[in-house]
């Protein structure tokens, strides 16, 4: 933010938690970069750090919003009607302060009446509204602002003997400061597309009452509590995702039990401050005095749990050279398997070893057993049923699921290919052993899809090893429209990869949170690694706008030197990228609660 020559603007209603005694140390969280060109209140309440702010600051764009109807109609008013305001105002004021304290008092009780009145009637008399709201604030008891369950205004007057109720000076130059300021009457969360990296946002919502009798969060009829403020902290997790700078008030419920967490778990991957402020807010003066409040922020002294404190190249040198099991260089199962499944047609072929006349035998056999011509491509080391072959004789197709040339032309194949040689010379005893030693090494290059496997099964076992159940906390390869399905979310935005719809390896729910995860790990170099990298970015940034929906990339292996910066550019914008090494260091339990 670009710093400016000091103003003179100042709140224009006091309101309860305001939060002019505090200044002090709120500004001490102001993100002074210049990168930051707008500024975000959503719950702007009597507005001093936006005043603060518009005071210090030179900013493009400012947004306000609040729930209160008539709040929101007061900054309304003061920004493009602030003349005529006045001129109420001053009549008000004056009429008021002529009377003695009995007469003030019937005056004000005919000005709540009519202020209500005017709510009920949803009266456009917007001026006339703000006038009388700007009044009650202003001779009301504490300058509360509290209302019944009906929405109406049930606060006593105070007792002062003065009151300032028309203050020209300041409301003209409010209404100069908020002349580029967009003011919207609504909920929290319609700030969001207002909302990027270059926005600094204070959030100041309801506080949290510390006891039943401390609540002074019924400013409109609308509830605020322990659910809605883990919803605020979910919205705040949101914006964060976004890159905005985030700064949040709230009470700290250990000035009245030690023990308290509920804020330390809400935040606990923010930097949270205990400041002390004096709140007077209540009719009991023995109650009055000191108490510390939270400021939650994401722009200094963050403490979650993510790639931003730690170095790229340090990370990196953590990975692996292998992660292999004693069954992943080779799955005799599988190879076993295989050369069973031909056994017979293996045995017959093993008359031609050594045979005089092979060519002739040969043609026997495939016209007496067709079905030895499958095991025909697997003596080349080829597990497909069609083999493709050209020379100067011409250009063939073989199919060796089902003949399709003479017999001659096989016999033909198997002279050019060398197979014929193989046998006849006797160079093998036993096609049977032979096989075992081609499909053994046709399984070694499995080992780049054993490896992939060997990743799941070991980040599922940490994942068991934090308490989560399978089928119940934790599912397995789940598609897009799966957990759509599941749990009414929206995943539109994420893109698929190739013609088959997007398939995550595991997904945890939480009460809060969906985490869709990937896992791979890469031995070796190729050009799959950057692939990867590449389409995990663009994953990251469509979550990103997911509320309630989180990516975790689990990753490792070697080949990740050959593709390094891909790799690096998606460290720097994915929250929870982790390797083995993060994983042995309890980095799941952390991170999803």
């Amino acid at each position: 933010m670009t710093i400016i020559k000091k103003g003179t603007v100042k709140p224009f209603l006091k309101w309860a938690g305001g939060k002019g005694q505090l200044i002090d140390e709120i500004e001490k969280i102001y993100p002074f970069d210049k990168k930051i060109n707008k500024y975000a209140e959503p719950f702007i309440g009597g507005g001093a750090v936006l005043f603060d702010i518009l005071n210090k600051f030179e900013l493009e764009k400012i947004y306000i919003s609040d729930v209160n109807k008539e709040l929101v109609n007061c900054y309304v008013a003061i920004k493009e009607n602030v003349h005529e305001l006045i001129k109420k105002l001053k009549k008000l004021e004056d009429e008021f302060l002529v009377r003695v304290k009995k007469d003030r008092k019937i005056y004000y009780y005919e000005k709540r009446e009519k202020f209500n009145k005017l709510k009920l009637e949803n009266n456009n008399e917007k001026i006339n509204r703000a006038a009388l709201m700007i009044f009650l604030n202003r001779t009301c008891f504490n300058g509360l602002y509290r209302v019944n369950k009906k929405g109406l205004f049930n606060v006593p007057m105070g007792d002062y003997k003065n009151p300032k109720i028309c203050d020209e000076e300041n409301l003209i130059n409010v209404s100069n400061k908020l002349r580029n300021v967009e003011i919207i009457y609504g909920d929290y969360r319609k700030s969001y597309d207002f909302i990027d990296e270059n926005t600094f946002v204070y959030f100041d919502p309801p506080y949290r009452p510390l006891n039943q009798t401390s609540s002074f969060t019924s400013y409109t009829e609308y509830i605020f509590g322990d659910k809605e403020q883990i919803e605020l902290s979910e919205y705040f997790r949101l914006l964060n995702k976004k890159g905005a700078k985030l700064l949040l008030s709230n009470s700290d419920p250990k000035n009245v039990d030690i023990n308290d967490e509920f804020f330390d778990n809400l935040y606990k991957e923010f930097d949270i401050k205990r400041i002390e402020a004096s709140r007077a807010i209540n009719s009991k003066g023995s109650k009055r005095g000191k108490v510390t409040e939270i400021l939650v922020n994401n722009v200094e002294g963050i403490k979650r749990y993510t790639m931003e404190k730690r170095d790229f190249n340090k990370w990196l040198k953590s990975f692996r050279k292998s992660i292999a099991t004693y069954g992943y260089y080779t799955d005799f199962d599988k190879v076993f398997e295989n050369v069973n499944n031909i056994r017979i047609e293996l045995n017959i072929l093993n008359s031609l070893i050594g045979s005089k006349n092979i060519k002739e035998d040969f043609e026997n056999i495939i016209e007496k057993y067709p079905d030895t011509l499958k095991c025909i491509p697997i003596l080349l080391a080829v597990r497909k049923k069609e083999i493709y072959v050209i020379d100067i004789d011409g250009e063939y197709i073989y199919s060796f699921k089902k003949r399709n040339y003479p017999v001659e032309q096989y016999s033909e194949f198997m002279e050019k290919t060398g197979l014929f040689r193989l046998l006849k010379n006797h160079i093998i005893n036993n096609l049977f052993d032979y096989v075992t030693g081609v499909e053994t090494g046709l399984d070694s290059n499995g080992r780049k899809n054993r490896g992939g496997h060997i990743m799941e099964d070991l980040v599922e076992s940490f994942i068991k090893s934090s308490g989560f159940k399978r089928d119940k906390d934790y599912f397995k390869e789940m598609t897009i429209s799966e957990i759509e399905n599941r749990w009414n979310v929206d995943l539109s935005v994420i893109s698929n990869t190739g013609k088959t719809e997007k398939r995550f390896d595991f997904v945890i729910k939480t009460d809060s949170q969906i985490y869709v995860i990937e896992t791979n790990f890469y031995a070796s170099n190729g050009s799959k690694l950057n692939e990867t990298a590449r389409s995990y970015k663009t994953i990251t940034k469509e979550v990103e706008t997911i509320e309630g929906v989180t990516f975790v990339w689990f990753t490792d292996g070697k080949g990740w030197e050959s593709a390094r910066n891909n790799l690096e550019e998606t460290f720097d914008i994915l929250e929870h990228l982790y390797s083995i090494n993060d994983l042995e260091n309890g980095i799941i339990a952390k991170i999803i609660k």
